[in-house]
Parts: structure tokens; C-alpha cells; sequence
């Protein structure tokens, strides 16, 4: 079996250094923007992607519209990976099509990686 394809975008080196560790059991690609994320969906259709909203050129809300909008990708499951409160936007996140809305701060590695078996079975 094939393993499972992970999208993580975020403009944080670091970020996607230490999810890509924890999420090392799965096929993990990383973007470092949001256009580059854009691109590299479209082409490798990953299983999941996390998202950051904070990012310079076009943040993650807009990544996340122009997913949902392209044939292409609309099916793949987003979840947004940010340091802004939920109740700034997981509700906005949510009704533009995320999958879930995870505060950074309160999602160790390990738990990210729980999560993304859960979702993908």
C-alpha cells in the first residue's frame, strides 16, 4: 500500500521541519508559501493538507478558497494550522471548507500526527 500523501504549507522552516518529523510515517511534501502550496497540490493531489493562514503573498484563507474552488483539488481535506485563536476563525475556516482548525500552540507534533490517522483512516 501506498503511503499517504501530507501537503504541510507554512512560510516557517522550522514548522515543517519539526510536522514533517512527527508526521514521518506518511509521504510528507512541504511548500514554503502559499503559491508554491497552490502549485504543488495541484500537481502531486496529496491525501491531506495543513495549511497556515499567516503567510506572506496569499495567506492560507485564500489558499484555502482557491482549493476548494479548483475541480482538481476541492475533494482533498484541509486543516488549518495557525497561532491565531479559534474564535477568530475557525468558524470562517470552516464554512470556506477546512476540515478542522488546529491552534498551533496547542497542538504538540504527536497530536498532529493522531489527528491525521484519525482523518485518513
Amino acid at each position: 500500500m501506498d503511503k499517504k500523501k501530507i501537503l504541510i504549507i507554512d512560510d516557517e522552516q522550522a514548522i515543517l521541519d519539526m510536522y514533517s518529523a512527527a508526521l514521518g510515517n506518511f509521504g510528507v511534501i512541504t511548500a514554503g508559501n502559499g503559491e508554491e502550496g497552490l502549485r504543488i497540490a495541484r500537481k502531486e493531489k496529496p491525501d491531506l493538507i495543513y495549511l497556515d493562514i499567516i503567510m506572506p503573498q496569499l495567506n492560507g484563507l485564500d489558499v484555502l478558497k482557491k482549493l476548494k474552488a479548483d475541480q482538481a483539488t476541492s475533494e482533498i481535506p484541509v486543516i488549518l494550522l495557525t497561532n491565531l485563536p479559534e474564535e477568530a476563525s475557525a468558524d470562517k475556516a470552516k464554512a470556506l471548507g477546512a476540515e478542522d482548525y488546529f491552534v498551533k500552540v496547542n497542538y504538540e507534533p504527536e497530536k498532529l500526527a493522531e489527528a491525521t490517522k484519525k482523518i485518513l483512516g
